[in-house]
Order: structure tokens, then sequence, then C-alpha cells
């Protein structure tokens, strides 16, 4: 071989030989961490908790946020209600949360059906249940609801067909489950919101005519019947009564701004933007995401004093083993960078166990609150978060172990190694 062939060739031996250094301490650095099970254990839990307290928080405001939007996109721009809390009108009206504000009169609904600047008005009463399941006293017009002309109609059959007749009943597909009723079962509806008392069912019995598709949300929970139904049911003359709101689809902006202003200056009832209102309720959902966020910042201030300690006990605890290492031949900067790497593997390893309790936990708090509520948390994977799980474990395991790692640095081998 040449002089010229061996100067070519030693640029790539020592290349090699640098990996190979660099694996070597890589898995020394795991097997001083893996040699210290429970301190090490305690210490990804307290770096994973920290971590996944972030990520379940910010992937259950995202969720939420998007269920809600997802729950309400079908229901047109204007809801139109009794005075009182807006807020209240929309969750009552497009989430079933909670009760009603109360009854306007039926003469608006018909009122705005003939409006020239109405492209789509449906009327929904509220009150009764069977089961804990909302009946929901409609017209036929409510399944022709959809979140854009383009778009197919949000409630379509599963089986059977639409009511037609008076006491027939369409379920959706959740409520059908969860009741045990099928095509042509009878049931006695229940006055109020919520399942009650044997004696408070009314008389009148109801046929199921057709169960809905699942929409994965809370109209899933609902039973349809006609508005007569309903009036019928509580001794109202048909074609009078009272309702509990109206959705509005106004064939226009400008209409819709009209409509709004009417109502605002009237007194019989009040128009509302969905939209206005979940942004208000976006607003404070945001307000609790920031909240949670500063009990994030703490628990992060712990986990990595937390990582901080055990690295710095493992340097105390192994000075005489770093020190038959420094006599071995181990030059001061590589037992700097093996304790480096030491806190390196331990903040990693705890953002991996972060993530897995960050979304574990919010597929679980997102099931439950889905099973009482009907409204969808869909969880999803955060890429934009990816960045910063992986630059802030790696900031945090820098300055946790800068410290011990100069400690290491520092050993004095002869005092180590032959003590007075």
């Amino acid at each position: 071989m040449t002089e010229e062939q061996s100067s070519a060739r030693l640029p790539a031996f020592a290349h090699r030989l640098g990996h190979s250094l660099l694996f070597y301490d890589i898995r020394l650095a795991w097997r001083n961490v893996s040699s210290r099970a429970v301190q090490s254990l305690v210490t990804l839990l307290v770096v994973g908790t920290a971590i996944g307290l972030t990520i379940a928080v910010l992937a259950l405001s995202d969720g939420l946020r998007r269920g809600i939007v997802q729950a309400s996109d079908p229901f047109g721009v204007l809801v139109v209600g009794p005075k009182g809390s807006t807020q209240q009108l929309v969750l009552s009206t497009l989430l079933l949360q909670g009760a009603p504000v109360g009854n306007i009169d039926a003469y608006i609904w018909e009122e705005l059906a003939a409006d020239p600047r109405v492209a789509l008005a449906i009327p929904l009463a509220l009150g009764d249940n069977v089961g804990g399941a909302r009946i929901l006293g409609t017209t036929s017009d409510f399944f022709d609801l959809r979140p854009s002309p383009d778009s197919p109609p949000t409630f379509r059959l599963a089986q059977g067909r639409l009511f037609v007749g008076d006491f027939e009943a369409v379920l959706g597909g959740r409520a059908a489950r969860q009741l045990g009723l099928t095509l042509g079962d009878r049931f006695l509806p229940q006055h109020g919101v919520e399942s009650g008392l044997a004696s408070d069912d009314h008389d009148i019995a109801h046929t199921v005519v057709g169960i809905l598709q699942p929409v994965a949300g809370p109209y899933d929970n609902g039973v349809f019947t006609s508005l007569a139904s309903i009036q019928a049911v509580h001794g109202e003359t048909a074609g009078a009564g009272e309702i509990t709101a109206v959705f509005v689809r106004p064939t226009g902006f400008i209409e819709a701004n009209q409509l709004w202003r009417e109502f605002y200056t009237g007194n019989e009832a009040q128009a509302v933007f969905p939209g206005r209102e979940l942004g208000t309720l976006f607003d404070l959902l945001d307000q609790g995401r920031r909240l949670l966020g500063l009990v994030g910042y703490l628990a992060g201030g712990m986990a990595a004093m937390t990582l901080f300690l055990a690295v710095y006990s493992g340097v105390l605890a192994r000075e005489q083993m770093l020190a038959v290492m420094r006599s071995l031949g181990a030059s001061r900067g590589r037992i700097f960078r093996l304790v480096l790497w030491e806190a390196l593997l331990l903040a990693q390893l705890g953002a991996l166990v972060g993530r897995l309790l960050g979304y574990g936990g919010a597929l679980f708090i997102a099931g439950q609150i889905s099973s009482q509520s009907a409204i969808p948390i869909p969880i999803h994977y955060l890429s934009g978060l990816e960045l910063w799980l992986v630059t802030l474990p790696l900031l945090f395991g820098l300055l946790a172990g800068l410290l011990p790692a100069w400690q290491a640095y520092r050993t004095d081998v002869v005092q180590k190694l032959f003590p007075a």
C-alpha cells in the first residue's frame, strides 16, 4: 500500500472509530441508567407525567374544538329562540346540553318559513324524553339539514322510514341501541329532558318507524317525532302552541344580519349566530387551557429538578468507578460526555413515556366525556408538537446534566482510588 493510499484511508478510519466510540458511550450510559432501575423509573414517570399533562391538555382542547364544530355544522346560520342566555340557547339546541332556555310561540316559526329571506326554517320542540333520550319535535325538513348546499344530508336513515303520521318516531342510532328499541316497537314519552319517575309518563304511545345512521354527534341520542305529536301529548291545539327554537338558513349574509337585527330590537324572541357563541365558548376553553398550561410549567420544573437529582446522585454513587475509567485511559472529556448522555437518555425516554401517557389519557378522558354528552372529541396526533417534544427534553437533559457532568469531569483520580 502506497503512502498516498494510507493517507486517503485515515479519515474514513477516524470517522468509523468516532462512530464506534459514540455508540459505545451511549451503550455505557444506558447501562448506567438501567443499573439504577427504581430511581430511573421514578425519573421517567415524573418527566413523562409533566410532558403527558401538556400533551393531554392540548389534544383534548383541539379535539373538543373540532368536535363542537363538527356537531354544530349542519344547523344553519341562525338559531331563533326565547330571550335569555344566548350561549345556553346554542348549547341546548345544537349540542343538546343543559335545559332549554324556554319556549317561543310557534307562529314565529311559521312567519320565518314564509319569509322570502329564509331558505329553510326548521322548528325544534324539546321537553320530553324516553329513557333519558331527548324527544325532539320537528318536521321532515329537519332531515334535509346539511353542512353546505353541496353536501349530502347529515341525518340519513339506516332502517325504516321517516315519520309521516302522528305518534311515529325516528330514533338516532345511539338512542336505538341504548333504549333497546327497533322498528315497530312502542314507547311512552316521559315529561322532562331527563329520565324521571314512572308517574311522569304520558299516556300516548309512540311507534318506532325509522332508525338513523350514526353521525358521531349529540343528535345520535335523539328521538324524533312530529310537532303535532308533541302538541297532542301536551294537550295543545294543532297549528298553535309553543316550540323551543328554530334553525334558520337565510338566503344570504345580508338577509341573516337583517333577521338578526329585527329580533334584536323585538321583544318576543332573539336570533343568535351559533358561530359567535361557540367562539365565546372556545375563548373560555382557551382560558382553561392556559391555566392548565401554568400547571404544566410547574410540573416541568419539578421534572427538570428530578432529572438533575437522579443524574447528580448517580455521579456521586459512581465516583470511584469514574476514577477507574480515568486511570484506564478515559479522558475527562469522555467522562463529561458520558454523564451528559445519561441525562439526555432519561429526558428523551421520559418524553416517550409522556407521549404514551398524554395521548392515552386524552383518549380515555375524551371517551368518558363523549359517552356522557355524545359530543365527539376526536383525538389527533399533534405533529406540530414533535419539534417541541424533541428540543425541550433535549434542553432539559443538557441543563440537568451539566453540573453532574462537570462534577464527574473534576473527579480526582488519586483521591478516589487511594483515599487517605
